[in-house]
């Protein structure tokens, strides 16, 4: 019995164990279903912020896209308003542009300066005098005449004191006229070392006519430029060398297009160099000074010309039109032959002598009024053709040397300058002159009125520009802000979607462990059940064994009862049977102790 005992104990401990882990699995899953739970409810509260942050971004763009609506049709009335505006001043400098023509015509197409240059040391005192500003006195020195001074007449006259600034001032109608279409052509005549090439080229601290030229058109382009026209300015540079032309940007501009000059009987195609501005102008010029100095002996027999090329369109009107700024640095007027010059030098003279010779013909034909002009007398008036006579414009700019030294040269460029400009001088009386001052004064009056409409115009047109700039300051605003808007909500949704997609792997992954989890609960079941059905038949087996020890307890007991009958039967038998009798019924009892035992362990 006591064996049945432990044997019994220790089966029922395993039923305890599983009960424990069974629980176990119970509170581990119950846990995991209360994360999933809060997960969901995470979920739900963020999806709702996630929309209704759409819908307030869906209802702020519909908002600014309604106000961009507004602010697109204000800025397209504000638009077409620009162009009629500028439609309306279209005409209006056009004729700004004939009245100003027409005032630079009145005082004659072809004008002359004349400019000293300061005497250097050792130079001697200056025979040159200034009554006015119109006028240029030289003394001669000729003693033999009454008055040995001599006037000349010019349009203007600038003294050794006068400054590049100056000079420009009287120079910058003509650019005026070129940016207004038509062809001008600006020439520094006289004799070496007279500063002509000081007054086209300048120093670092004074610039010269090239420079100031230039600059004076882009200043003045930026002006007049509007929504609906443009300018665009080009370059070509060269020189004359007996009478064969070189272009100076060929070496720097390979790739660069190029312009075709129609000659006569010939076209020599230069390279046209495209600039932006006054500094890109600087470099081209820069470059064709450099091709020029690979030989500075030519400097002085050679005539540089620069040609500005002006380029206008206009979208309203559809006009395009092209005019040509020409600067030219004429070669040294002093031809004077000497016996120890060389073949090449006297050749080179006498190609300057000609073309200066034709150039000085075609100016005095052009203020003769003369029907046939001598272009084709000389390379240089023929590449100028087009740019002396007809509307087009030139201004000749006489520079001459102060000292007695040079008083013969001087001389000849003054007389070179009084026969260009004698039909001008002719131009005859005190009338005449008083008649050409009213149409003058009349245009300039003209001129300003319109100027003055114009300059209204532009006011109007600049307010409804600083309109529509503010128009589309507040556009620019409010698409930022929209941006910024949608930054945020494609941010706040990137963020959802990441923190849905760890949601859902988290989801997942406890998904997957409670369905592992229930496995192992239905396996502790499955096992619980088989633990169940084993104690049934081990119950069952102890209950038979049990009926079988009651058996074999009461076989047991008749047994002990009918050996103490049989012994107290015999007791009259001999000793010896009775001791074996005894021991063989000991034997039997022993024997099914023995048989019970085994069948308990079984």
């Amino acid at each position: 019995m006591r064996r049945y005992s432990i044997s019994a104990a220790s089966s029922l401990a395993s039923p305890f164990s599983s009960e424990f882990s069974k629980q176990a699995l119970a509170s581990k899953v119950l846990r995991l279903k209360d994360k999933v739970k809060l997960a969901k409810e995470d979920y739900l509260e963020l999806r709702q912020e996630v929309n209704d942050l759409q819908e307030y971004s869906n209802a702020k763009l519909d908002r600014v896209t309604r106000y961009l609506g507004v602010l697109a049709d204000k800025t397209r009335k504000l638009d077409q308003f620009a162009l009629e505006s500028e439609a309306r001043i279209s005409p209006l400098v056009n004729e700004k542009k004939r009245l100003f023509n027409d005032l630079l015509t009145a005082k004659g197409n072809i004008k002359l300066f004349c400019r000293t240059r300061p005497l250097f040391e050792d130079e001697g005192p200056s025979v040159v005098e200034f009554p006015d500003e119109c006028t240029i006195r030289i003394n001669t020195g000729d003693d033999t005449i009454a008055n040995p001074k001599k006037d000349f007449e010019f349009d203007r006259v600038y003294g050794p004191h006068v400054g590049q600034a100056e000079l420009f001032s009287d120079v910058q109608p003509f650019v005026q006229s070129a940016l207004d279409g038509y062809n001008i052509s600006i020439f520094a005549y006289g004799q070496t070392q007279s500063g002509k090439t000081h007054t086209m080229e300048g120093s670092n601290h004074d610039r010269g006519l090239y420079a100031r030229c230039f600059e004076e058109l882009f200043d003045l382009a930026n002006s007049d430029l509007t929504s609906t026209s443009k300018f665009n300015f080009s370059v070509t540079a060269f020189d004359l060398y007996n009478e064969q032309i070189r272009d100076l940007l060929s070496e720097s501009g390979s790739t660069l297009p190029k312009i075709c000059l129609e000659l006569p009987e010939s076209s020599v195609e230069l390279v046209q160099d495209k600039v932006d501005n006054p500094m890109d102008f600087s470099k081209v010029l820069k470059a064709a000074f450099q091709s020029r100095e690979s030989d500075t002996s030519k400097f002085n027999v050679s005539h540089l010309i620069i040609m500005v090329h002006i380029y206008y369109s206009n979208v309203i009107s559809g006009e395009n039109s092209y005019s040509k700024l020409s600067l030219i640095d004429l070669a040294g007027s002093d031809g004077q032959i000497l016996e120890e010059d060389s073949g090449e030098r006297v050749t080179d003279l006498l190609h300057v002598m000609k073309s200066l010779s034709a150039l000085g013909d075609v100016l005095s034909s052009l203020t003769s009024k003369k029907d046939n002009i001598p272009y084709e007398n000389s390379m240089l008036t023929n590449i100028l053709a087009d740019s002396l006579g007809g509307n087009s414009k030139s201004l000749m700019i006489v520079n001459i040397c102060p000292n007695a030294a040079n008083l013969s040269e001087t001389l000849s460029s003054l007389n070179f300058a009084a026969r260009a400009r004698n039909s001008v001088l002719s131009l005859g009386n005190r009338d005449t002159i008083k008649k050409w001052r009213d149409v003058a004064n009349d245009a300039r009056k003209e001129l300003y009125e319109k100027e003055k409409e114009i300059q209204d115009l532009k006011q109007e047109v600049l307010g409804l520009k600083q309109e529509l700039k503010g128009a589309n300051d507040q556009c620019v605003l409010l698409f930022n802000e929209v941006q910024k808007a949608w930054k945020v909500s494609f941010t706040l949704h990137s963020d959802l979607k990441s923190e849905n997609v760890m949601l859902e792997d988290k989801h997942k992954i406890e998904k997957e462990q409670n369905a592992q989890l229930r496995n192992q609960v239905a396996q502790l079941l499955q096992s619980e059940q088989e633990q169940k059905l084993q104690m049934q038949q081990y119950d069952s087996t102890i209950q038979t064994l049990q009926a079988k020890v009651k058996s074999l307890e009461l076989q047991l007991n008749e047994a002990i009862r009918s050996g103490e009958a049989k012994s107290v039967s015999s007791e009259k038998g001999s000793g010896v049977s009775t001791i074996s009798k005894t021991a063989a019924d000991g034997m039997d009892s022993s024997a099914v102790t023995k048989k019970l035992e085994e069948e308990l362990k079984k």
